[in-house]
């Protein structure tokens, strides 16, 4: 196990949801999903263009500033030409002991998966290489069904979303995702027992709420949801890279678990940088059935190219069934929130009448 000289398990950063903790874990590590710890940006904005990806400008920053001071690695994904860009910078500038570039593949079949397997088996040899450890199988399996375990206790939280009214708040919920993710998983895990338990008589049976659904690109602030909440609506979903999305899906643990892994990856349910945009709103209408959605908001970066193309087909797709949507377009530092709380506080009035 890799310790360091206060006897804490090291940690190596990750950002996109198609890096596999477990491999991270197996090797010793504490896997942490970094996020943008700075709450203004200007030594990035020398690195980058203006209209680049306001979360990679504020990683970026962070870097700078040696915010992740405590991590011995990142593992970037090949998701956009942001992450890429990103990718270049901090190898240059920032220089954290290791650094990897996942390659993802587009292709969600047995191709992809024995490619992007191949990959995994690389992110594992350069990390035995890196550090002088060994990664065996049997480290691997046992990874896989710690995370599983957690997975399951995170989606019994999002299906117990499902009832009317719903158990959590939708801000809390977040919060405890962005917890699980960030923080060591021991420190979390009696969180996430505690909340599996409550009832849903906590959350005023007698209330109904309009429900409200977040989906789009990451969202690491409750800002949002407090929002949404404050305005009298809870947010019982969010179908997101942090979200249900990164929790879905456990991973079936076969003879070789490197396959096991890359086939969990890489079939679990999509983002907007993978092809398929037809699976993606079949799935979309299940989730509104199931959560008994009344109103979709949904979370756009600026500059984000995959959210801007998906954003007008999800509407589009919505009208039809004249489901309320609202797009809302936000800089990750959420500085200038009075417009958006009225834009939310208009959209709750058609969602559920005037509240």
């Amino acid at each position: 196990m890799a310790n360091d000289k206060t006897g804490n398990k090291k940690s190596i950063g990750w950002f996109c949801s198609y890096v596999p903790e477990e491999i991270i874990i197996a090797a010793g590590f504490e896997p942490v999903r970094l996020k943008g710890e700075m709450e203004k940006v200007k030594a990035a904005d020398s690195y980058l263009f203006s209209n680049m990806c306001p979360y990679v400008k504020n990683i970026l920053e962070s870097g700078l500033s040696n915010k992740f001071g405590n991590v011995e690695g990142i593992i970037f994904a090949n998701s956009c030409d942001g992450m890429r860009r990103l990718c270049d910078l901090w190898t240059k500038y920032v220089q954290t002991p290791f650094t990897y570039m996942l390659e993802i593949p587009k292709n969600r079949d047995e191709h992809g998966i024995k490619y992007f397997a191949a990959q995994f088996l690389d992110l594992k040899a350069r990390l035995e290489e890196a550090f002088d450890i060994e990664i065996s199988n049997d480290h691997l399996s046992k990874a896989i069904s710690f995370m599983n375990d957690r997975r399951t206790m995170v989606m019994d939280l999002f299906e117990a979303q499902k009832e009317i009214p719903s158990r959590h708040q939708g801000s809390e919920l977040l919060e405890l995702c962005m917890e699980e993710a960030t923080c060591p998983k021991d420190e979390t895990t009696e969180r996430l027992k505690k909340l599996s338990g409550r009832s849903s008589a906590s959350m005023h049976s007698h209330q109904k709420p309009p429900r409200i659904a977040v989906m789009g690109n990451v969202v690491d602030n409750p800002i949002l949801f407090r929002m949404v909440e404050s305005a009298g609506a809870l947010v019982v979903l969010f179908d997101t890279c942090n979200g249900l999305i990164h929790y879905a899906n456990p991973v079936q643990n076969g003879s070789d678990p490197i396959e096991s892994l890359a086939r969990r990856y890489l079939l679990k349910p999509p983002c907007a940088r993978m092809p398929g945009f037809g699976k993606r709103i079949e799935r979309l209408e299940q989730l509104i059935e199931d959560y008994s959605i009344e109103g979709i908001i949904y979370n756009n970066l600026k500059f984000c190219d995959y959210s801007l193309f998906e954003a007008p087909q999800v509407e589009g797709f919505l009208r039809k069934g004249s489901l309320p949507f609202l797009v809302l377009e936000n800089d990750y530092l959420w500085g200038d929130i009075g417009p958006i709380k009225t834009r939310i506080e208009a959209f709750l009035e058609i969602v559920g009448g005037e509240l």
